[in-house]
């Protein structure tokens, strides 16, 4: 996502394709480094890629029963924005937290005890939920399956800091007013 929009003003700043042309589509090379705004994403790839799409863009990052899979981001070149999927395993759990920035989230599959600035919400195949920057949230699977998620942020998360999570913000809260007690 590059933005802004074109503009009428100046043309449009879009060159449009001639779909006139009878040529057939050809599925990327998805190792080829000349390909790297495309892609393709199922199900399965929340599991790892198959040995025909290894590349730099196959990464996940596991956590707390949490595997994230980029789809576009900076190495994408986009500018503006992310997006990714996002699958919570039985036991996956994200605690209250914020950013500062905004996210939005499509279950796609599952369900999801959430908490979005205190009020609790289950959210299940279909619902579509929005967490504006400061927004503290917090995820829980609320199954025995995986609950499965397509997740955007705009702005592009800082490259610091992007997180703030609530219970280490309590911690420093709890030790700096014992510090403070001490003599």
């Amino acid at each position: 996502m590059l933005a802004p929009q074109p503009r009428r003003q100046y043309h449009g700043d879009t060159m449009r394709v001639d779909l006139g042309l009878e040529a057939r589509p050809v599925r990327p090379d998805l190792k080829d480094p000349r390909t790297r705004t495309f892609g393709h994403i199922a199900a399965a790839s929340m599991s790892g890629p198959s040995p025909d799409e290894v590349s730099m863009r196959t990464a996940r990052l596991v956590y707390s029963g949490i595997t994230v899979k980029m789809m576009v981001d900076t190495d994408l070149g986009s500018q503006l924005q992310t997006m990714f999927m996002v699958q919570y395993e039985a036991d996956g759990v994200a605690g209250a937290h914020d950013h500062p920035f905004e996210e939005t989230y499509l279950i796609l599959t599952g369900a999801t005890n959430a908490t979005f600035d205190g009020q609790p919400y289950r959210l299940e195949r279909g619902d579509i939920a929005w967490a504006g920057a400061g927004c503290v949230h917090s995820f829980r699977n609320a199954g025995r399956e995986p609950v499965r998620w397509l997740e955007t942020q705009a702005p592009q998360p800082p490259a610091r800091h992007s997180y703030r999570f609530a219970g280490e913000w309590d911690y420093l809260r709890e030790i700096a007013a014992k510090e403070t007690r001490e003599p």
